[in-house]
């Protein structure tokens, strides 16, 4: 193994860490956390090369795989958000509406 294999492995070992700590904050629903550790996994994720030993390639593809499933869970909490800020507000107008005729 070349020097620069070593160092590509570590790195790639460095960012699937990164983002398994990232899965770990998404799982905690700590998404400021998670944001922060992809602003900080970024830059080493950009400095990867193509050419890539076969274990290499493997925990790219974990991370691929981690990634996927972070964005769908992402996208369903956003979702599932959404719905419980809209079922707010019409708890918020009905208790305003109350409040209105109450006082009629």
């Amino acid at each position: 193994m070349t020097a620069h294999n070593l160092n590509q492995m570590e790195l790639v070992e460095r960012v699937l860490s990164i983002t398994r700590q990232i899965q770990q904050a998404a799982a905690l629903a700590d998404w400021p956390e998670a944001a922060r550790l992809t602003e900080l996994r970024s830059p080493l994720l950009m400095s990867l090369t193509a050419d890539e030993t076969p274990a290499t390639l493997d925990k790219i593809r974990q991370i691929q795989a981690i990634d996927a499933a972070l964005l769908a869970d992402a996208a369903l909490t956003q979702q599932e958000l959404h719905e419980e800020f809209e079922a707010a507000m019409g708890r918020t107008r009905a208790a305003g509406e109350y409040q209105r005729m109450a006082s009629l």
